[in-house]
């Protein structure tokens, strides 16, 4: 079966007023479908621009709403990012202040070294310079001003690397000061050790002195003698101290030295405690510097209480008086 296509005609009847004649135009069938088709592709096509029209702005709106929040987050991150850098810059400015604080600590510590080594005997000149910083704050202690003058990013870049040259110079310095602090700790300690067993105290609360070291005419028999020692005129039952640190090696009673005591100090020195009327420690025992050892006597060859002192160095008795502290005749 064939489908045929029927030529058709259709007439338009167009009436323009009432008093004027109808015309009439005649349109074939395939004219009409013709416009037909050609209206409904003229709705189509402006129906799809019309759906793009409204895509696109669709995407303009989702754009510029993407737009806004990337340029928010942009500003919030550069306002955080901006916030950091200056917190890091703060931290600069005080590191750097906490690096000067510490070099004035430093140099403090270097000065008493110094002073240790002086007092000590190692050498090494005190430092005449002064921080100041043990002063008394005045008034308004904490309170702060002046005119805001902003820094630059250069400025931080040198106070950061003067910063960082700063703390290695620190560091160093510190390292040679443990070391060389050691070295004085144990000069002094050496020192103190030496002072300890150096006798340099008075063996009585008395200073007086009835007979000196060297020559002498001799109390008892008139003749010219040798004395051996110090004499101070303590009273009868006056404590007799250790004149420095040792270790008592005799405790004894003669005809001629009554009670006494000696005591060994090392490094050759002995000291000689005679006449006593009472010895308070026994041989073998360890004696500190300003140690009770006896009491004061007129035991043996003697002619009233008083306490004969006697220094003794590498066998040989010598002058105790340039050993004794501020020694007053």
């Amino acid at each position: 079966m064939k489908f045929k296509w029927k030529r058709r005609t259709y007439t338009l009847l167009i009436v323009p007023d009432a008093a004027q004649s109808v015309a009439r135009v005649r349109l074939s069938n395939i004219v009409v479908f013709g416009a037909l088709a050609a209206l409904a592709i003229f709705v189509i096509a402006s129906l799809a621009v019309y759906a793009l029209h409204l895509r696109s702005i669709v995407i303009t709106q989702q754009l510029r709403t993407e737009l806004t929040g990337s340029s928010q987050h942009y500003a919030m991150t550069l306002s955080d990012k901006e916030q950091t850098i200056n917190q890091l810059q703060n931290e600069i400015i005080k590191l750097s202040q906490q690096t000067k604080d510490m070099k004035t600590r430093v140099d403090e510590m270097t000065k008493l070294e110094n002073d240790l080594k002086s007092i000590s005997g190692k050498g090494g000149a005190a430092s005449a310079s002064g921080s100041g910083s043990g002063q008394a704050a005045a008034s308004g202690e904490g309170s702060q001003g002046g005119a805001f003058v902003p820094v630059s990013n250069s400025q931080i870049d040198e106070l950061s690397a003067s910063t960082s040259d700063t703390l290695a110079q620190l560091s160093q310095q510190l390292t040679e000061l443990q070391s060389s602090m050691s070295e004085t700790k144990q000069k002094v300690l050496e020192q103190q050790h030496l002072l300890r067993i150096t006798p340099t105290l008075y063996p009585t609360m008395t200073r007086t002195v009835t007979s000196p070291f060297g020559y002498r005419i001799d109390p008892i028999n008139g003749m010219p003698s040798f004395h051996s020692g110090i004499d101070f005129g303590a009273a009868a039952g006056d404590d007799v101290f250790a004149t420095a640190d040792g270790t008592v090696v005799s405790v004894g009673k003669d005809a001629s030295h009554g009670n006494n005591i000696v005591i060994s100090h090392g490094q050759g020195l002995k000291t000689w405690y005679m006449h006593l009327s009472k010895s308070l420690v026994s041989e073998g025992d360890n004696v500190t510097k300003g140690q009770r050892i006896g009491l004061v006597g007129n035991t043996g060859r003697s002619t009233g209480a008083h306490l004969h002192y006697e220094l003794i160095q590498n066998g040989k008795s010598i002058d105790p008086k340039p050993y004794l502290q501020s020694m007053k005749e």
